[in-house]
């Protein structure tokens, strides 16, 4: 039970997160979003690290860790770019399809899907791509695909990645290391994009509380979810932690009043329905 709550707690901060940052995106540029977020989530972590006093994890899950980092910051950069451009209630669900990644990875790993995992995954994939379709204003009666989709399939398989790595490192040592680890990664790596690419971040003053508001609420979902994992049964557990499109969707429906297309609305069900089918695969 315990670990369900904290699973439900991560989603909700994620989506809530994920949907300040496709607003904060839409006037900012993505690299300055995710750096300042990122560094405010860090801070956050590296202070929550020193008061657990964990001890140092092995060398296996500092290696997790750093290409969880790597692969979220990843799947930030294209998830926060297509939120921007994109309908919100639209680019969220095709973005949780990146549960299905740890289900592929099990299956290379010799585990066969029960017929529940393979029906979901069917559902889920026809729902991503109805999902991403809209009508095209410069042809009636055509569909193209929606501003978005594509990034955010891109951020599908790179948070998928995310979760595989994160929860061999939350495994091997500990949850507060594999986050902390796994943050570090993600802003050295942006750090250095900035200085590399010498590019300059553009912001003011009033923009850090939309990105420490990113950065505070994305670090919590992390901490929760990688406890979780520790507490629970991994398939149990991303169940809940995979419904974040729902606090997005809910967001820019009231916020933003967004409308998606009846189509796009049977999509988006069927990515949630299918997800739902996949991720509570226990090896049944």
């Amino acid at each position: 039970m315990v670990a369900l709550g904290l699973a439900l707690g991560a989603s909700i901060a994620w989506g809530g997160s994920d949907f300040l940052a496709g607003l904060a995106s839409r006037r900012l540029p993505v690299l300055t979003v995710l750096l300042l977020s990122q560094g405010v989530g860090l801070v956050l972590l590296l202070v929550l690290l020193a008061a657990s006093g964990d001890p140092a994890p092995p060398a296996a899950a500092v290696a997790a860790a750093a290409a969880a980092g790597l692969a979220e910051v990843l799947g930030f950069m294209a998830l926060y770019r297509s939120l921007a451009v994109g309908p919100m209630s639209v680019v969220a669900p095709v973005s949780s399809l990146a549960a299905i990644v740890p289900v592929g990875f099990a299956v290379a790993g010799g585990e066969l899907p029960s017929s529940r995992v393979a029906v979901g995954l069917g559902i889920a994939l026809a729902g991503g791509a109805l999902a991403s379709l809209e009508a095209d204003p410069a042809h009636r009666g055509r569909a193209r695909v929606a501003p978005g989709a594509a990034l955010a399939a891109v951020s599908a398989l790179s948070f998928g990645a995310f979760f595989v790595a994160i929860d061999a490192a939350a495994d091997r040592g500990g949850a507060g290391w594999a986050v902390s680890v796994d943050r570090a990664a993600s802003f050295a790596a942006l750090a250095m994009i900035v200085v590399v690419g010498r590019r300059g971040l553009g912001f003011r003053r009033g923009d850090l509380r939309a990105a420490g508001a990113v950065g505070v609420l994305d670090a919590a979902a992390n901490v929760l979810f990688a406890v979780a994992l520790t507490e629970g049964l991994a398939s149990t557990v991303s169940v809940i932690g995979s419904l974040y499109p729902v606090t997005t969707i809910v967001l820019a429906t009231i916020v933003l009043r967004e409308r998606p297309r009846l189509v796009q609305t049977i999509g988006v069900l069927y990515v949630l329905y299918g997800v739902g089918l996949v991720t509570a695969w226990g090896g049944a």
